[in-house]
């Protein structure tokens, strides 16, 4: 594992959190909203050969604007991911990966009082992916992204990096 982390840690090919971890919330915001576009972004890389720290974007997917902030390392404030969505029936977010969550009106947010805890859901999630891939391998319809989304979340994720400082 810490191989893995060194290389990550490193600016190219293939390194940092947001080729490794924002592409999928790109991938959730276009295939819940729609496709990608209208990008402003900032990527920070404070080291030498060293991945970025922090990324700012704006964009829309579809119709809907998106704000997309992230950071690692010192920059950080929490160690969580959290992907939301506000709209007219109120708030509500994906919290590390697995855990959805509504606002309440006092602006707190908590799992609903039916869902599934975590420990019990992550194993349902994790055999759909594995049957998505099994059907996508024998030409079946799947659930997993098309070439075309993830061409676009890529293309995207690279927009973001080019705009490094």
């Amino acid at each position: 594992m810490a191989g893995r982390r060194r290389r990550l840690a490193r600016r190219a090919p293939g390194g940092g959190f947001t080729r490794e971890v924002v592409s999928h919330f790109l991938f959730l915001s276009r295939r819940l909203l729609g496709p990608l576009h209208a990008l402003a972004a900032r990527a920070d890389f404070p080291e030498a050969d060293r991945s970025e720290r922090a990324v700012d974007a704006t964009f829309q997917a579809g119709t809907v604007p998106v704000v997309l902030r992230g950071r690692v390392g010192e920059t950080a404030l929490d160690d969580h991911n959290t992907w939301t969505l506000e709209g007219e029936a109120g708030t509500v977010r994906l919290r590390d990966w697995a855990i959805a969550e509504r606002r309440s009106p006092d602006g707190t947010f908590a799992p609903a009082p039916d869902a599934m805890p975590n420990e019990r859901a992550r194993p349902i999630a994790l055999r759909r992916q594995l049957d998505g891939v099994v059907r996508m391998t024998k030409g079946e319809p799947h659930h997993l992204a098309t070439l075309a989304e993830a061409l676009e979340v890529q293309e995207v994720v690279e927009a973001i990096l080019a705009q490094g400082r």
